[in-house]
């Protein structure tokens, strides 16, 4: 089986063995890069993860929040939520 591109918060705390609170704490600190796909759910690229475990220093990047460019397509009932910028 070939290694996942993302996870879920869930799967990177049984990877860290740390809970699901925690990881949520990490994202929020900036000490682990997530991307933001929806409202409710929040991705962690496999390589910052991977990176983390190795305990090489990560680059200070946030919680990432992008509108979706237009002309993409979706499946039928599909619908792209509207998301508004985030201030910092």
């Amino acid at each position: 089986m070939t290694e996942p591109r993302w996870f879920t918060i869930k799967e990177a705390a049984e990877r860290l063995r740390v809970s699901h609170d925690t990881i949520s704490r990490m994202i929020a600190r900036d000490e682990l890069p997530a991307v933001r796909v929806s409202e409710r759910i929040v991705r962690i690229p496999a390589p910052a993860l991977a990176r983390y475990e190795s305990g090489a220093p990560l680059e200070g990047r946030s919680v990432v929040r992008r509108r979706v460019r237009t002309g993409v397509a979706f499946g039928a009932g599909e619908k792209v939520p509207v998301l508004d910028a985030v201030e910092r």
